[in-house]
């Protein structure tokens, strides 16, 4: 139904969908009118998501990154048929997450042209004004069903949280490396163009990069851990503080992580759309201690479960850097899972 060349530019264009430390697990096959989105189980975080969580919700992105696609062409994709994906994978090897239908006749999406905008902004924000807290506030008003505003005077308090929950997950030195090993720091170091968390993308200066290579190593950060001075790693509370909005991303209990990524893809894509830059506070819901604190202060819908925090708002007088992304040409595949 697609010619080679149109597969390429919808999985470039589907693969802009974010995942965890940019690990990017989704990979696409199509057949005739039949498309499969595949997980490699080589790039999951077996110690900062243990369950997989993650890495479904970054399939449901991609999902949702290939519809917003295939709409700019005038194809429409069936909801998806999933899979359920054991964790740990119990084989090396491409594994399907879900496939679908490729259908003829449709309009373009009005989130299609929203990927080539977005962008995760680790900086501070500019101070936004009266127009764009309507937008925000709009916005999230029209994706209730996955993310709710923080109260305004909350927003010290989840910077403090958010410092202490990532200052306490570098006390396990597993995460400590894996974390290591996905930082791309230097332009020279290997990945820098295809995958991982580049220097430029956590907003840090050249002399900031410089140290955090030498205080992010595992070996540092081990003795760092046994001093009890992690804090020194985790000093986002300036950041979090100039934030306009505080978004809890929340969703059913019944909902599927991988359903949850489609709606926050849309979620954070209208964010976008609207001029506004915005970054998830994973820490804070990868800490069980933490996320109970936060929902105690904020409660969710009735039901509902945190699934992740996000800080959003304007950026003024900087050009926010692209994330890198593997070539369109590997997330390809030509042949079917095996």
């Amino acid at each position: 139904m697609l010619t080679p060349d149109q597969q390429l530019a919808m999985v470039a264009q589907a693969a802009r969908a974010p995942s965890a430390h940019n690990i990017q697990p989704a990979r696409w096959h199509f057949a005739g009118d039949r498309i499969l989105l595949l997980e490699d189980p080589a790039r999951w975080l077996s110690v900062g998501d243990p369950t997989g969580r993650d890495n479904q919700i970054a399939l449901g992105m991609a999902w949702e990154g290939m519809a917003l696609a295939l709409s700019t062409i005038g194809i429409s994709l069936s909801p998806p048929e999933t899979e359920a994906l054991p964790y740990p994978p119990p084989a090396a090897g491409l594994r399907v997450a879900a496939s679908g239908q490729l259908r003829p006749g449709a309009s373009a999406d009005s989130l299609a042209a929203a990927p080539d905008h977005r962008r995760a902004w680790r900086g501070t924000f500019a101070r936004a004004d009266a127009a764009q807290f309507a937008a925000m506030d709009q916005c999230i008003a029209a994706h209730a069903g996955v993310a709710m505003v923080a109260e305004l005077a909350s927003t010290a308090q989840f910077a403090k949280w958010h410092d202490d929950a990532a200052a306490a997950a570098f006390h396990d030195p597993a995460f400590a490396r894996e974390l290591f090993y996905w930082l791309r720091l230097s332009p020279r170091a290997a990945g820098w163009a295809r995958d991982g968390l580049s220097a430029e993308c956590m907003a840090l200066s050249r002399w900031e990069a410089m140290a955090a290579s030498v205080a992010l190593r595992p070996t540092v950060v081990r003795v760092l851990a046994a001093l009890s001075l992690t804090g020194v790693l985790a000093g986002d509370g300036a950041k979090v503080n100039s934030a306009a909005r505080i978004v809890l991303i929340h969703a059913a209990r019944d909902v599927t992580d991988f359903e949850v990524g489609r709606r926050w893809y849309r979620f954070w894509l209208d964010m976008a759309s609207r001029g506004i830059a915005g970054v998830p506070m994973s820490a804070l819901a990868d800490s069980p201690r933490h996320a109970a604190l936060l929902t105690e202060c904020q409660a969710l819908p009735a039901g509902h479960r945190l699934v992740n925090v996000m800080r959003f708002g304007p950026v003024a007088g900087v050009a926010i850097p692209r994330s890198a992304r593997l070539p369109a040409s590997e997330l390809l595949q030509a042949d079917g899972p095996r």
